[in-house]
């Protein structure tokens, strides 16, 4: 009784693990929280040292201060508030910028391009920077189709920068 007893444990242990494993894991992001980050920083500070939040709070851009402060998934964030600062760690991901605060129409393109902190959109409640209006404007012409697009060629960025470390 006891030989077939320790294989069944085994089984539903090595079952358990998988399971608790699977549960854990997500699917990557281009927000600059999973392991494929490819992150657009100034020195590891994040959205040229504007508070995250505020894109969604405020609905414009606001410069952080260097002393409210968080860092997250390599990159460092700067806050208005401290209550910002905890707003943005209640769920970290939503606030992070796409694309890896990258401007998301030149991603589109294959291309990393720098942001302009003013220009930028909440869209399905994520945040998308651009280098200029006029990228703003394009992604708001097909917003869908640009986030497909940028999502493909930001993983295929990410991959070839991690092929050259």
């Amino acid at each position: 009784m006891q030989k077939k007893l320790v294989p069944m444990v085994l089984a539903c242990l090595l079952a358990l693990c998988l399971t608790a494993e699977a549960q854990y894991r997500k699917p990557p992001t281009t927000s600059g929280g999973s392991g494929f980050a490819l992150l657009n920083l100034d020195n590891t500070v994040a959205v040229h040292g504007y508070d995250p939040t505020a894109y969604f709070t405020k609905k414009r851009a606001v410069k952080g201060r260097k002393w409210i402060n968080e860092r997250v998934g390599g990159a460092t964030y700067y806050f208005r508030t401290r209550s910002s600062r905890y707003e943005f760690l209640s769920n970290a991901p939503k606030y992070q910028p796409q694309f890896g605060g990258y401007c998301a129409t030149s991603m589109a393109r294959g291309r990393l391009e720098d942001i302009d902190p003013d220009s930028f959109a909440v869209y399905n409640n994520k945040l998308y920077l651009f280098k200029d209006p006029a990228a703003q404007a394009v992604f708001w012409q097909n917003p869908e189709r640009i986030i497909q697009e940028a999502t493909a060629h930001y993983f295929e960025l990410a991959r070839q920068k991690r092929e050259r470390w």
